[in-house]
């Protein structure tokens, strides 16, 4: 069988309330525009900020569906919210995941989890901020995680989120903004230790980094809107670098990733403009 082919674009930040990040994606609805793979996904934050301005998701919509292309989305902490346990509630204009946040998301984009089963392969998409996030719906996702492994057969699989679900080990048991909920990942062991698991895709970051755990390729993509100095996410062994991914899944499990960018993309720093396009609440 042919090798599916997946464009991996991660971390948008649109927004109608600024120009800022504007430019690189512009060039990227042209790449998507040409694009010839079998299926590109979107990792998550597609908005600059959802989850206080509604605005940015029919923005984000009306932006990206340009592209004339089917894309299967996934949802950021920028489109439904952070940890809890990290993060203030809705109520007082924090950043906290919330049912009325994760509705919101749905109205616009549909379920905030898909399989997708191709070849010899099944692609499973998570919502990794609903993990350790104690709402309803946690559990649902634990157990259709579970149901999609059972029904797996002799499919590899691979994982794509939005945050990563470890840096380098799961070992680690540290709440970090960085991954998911260690707390709640523990709930993903089935999955995590699964022994056609060949490739775990996030974003979040805003690096491009790839590893290895055993058999598993830890593929970090990188933001097309901006990156960000070690003031404000710590050295990780990435990439600081926008761009996106290709991914090349084989019939016998082997995984090609190669990170992508256009010349023209601009390097921005999102330490130079934070306030002004996330000023304080």
């Amino acid at each position: 069988m042919n090798p599916i082919r997946i464009l991996q674009l991660s971390d948008t930040h649109l927004s109608p309330r600024t120009q800022r990040f504007h430019e690189n994606n512009e060039m990227m609805i042209d790449v998507l525009k040409a694009s010839d793979h079998d299926l590109i996904i979107h990792t998550g934050d597609i908005s600059l900020d959802g989850i206080r301005f509604e605005e940015d998701y029919p923005f984000c919509r009306e932006f990206l569906s340009r592209a004339g292309k089917t894309i299967h989305y996934l949802p950021g902490n920028h489109d439904v919210g952070d940890n809890p346990r990290l993060s203030q509630p809705e109520t007082v204009m924090g950043s906290a995941i919330s049912p009325t946040r994760l509705d919101r998301y749905r109205r616009y984009y549909g379920d905030d989890k898909w399989v997708v089963d191709s070849g010899n392969w099944r692609l499973l998409g998570i919502n990794s901020l609903r993990i350790g996030s104690g709402l309803d719906g946690e559990q649902q996702q634990y157990e259709w995680i579970e149901s999609q492994l059972a029904m797996l057969g002799d499919r590899h699989l691979a994982l794509f989120t939005h945050q990563p679900l470890f840096v380098d080990t799961p070992e680690n048991t540290e709440l970090t903004y960085w991954t998911v909920d260690p707390v709640g990942r523990g709930n993903l062991a089935g999955l995590i230790e699964h022994p056609r698991l060949r490739l775990i895709a996030s974003g979040h970051l805003h690096q491009q980094r790839s590893r290895s755990y055993g058999d598993i390729q830890l593929e970090w993509c990188s933001s097309i809107a901006f990156t960000t100095r070690e003031e404000l996410v710590p050295e990780m062994g990435g990439t600081r670098q926008v761009g996106y991914l290709e991914h090349v899944l084989h019939d016998d499990g082997r995984v090609q990733t190669k990170p992508l960018a256009l010349p023209d993309f601009v390097n921005s720093y999102l330490d130079d403009c934070l306030l002004e396009v996330y000023p304080k609440y």
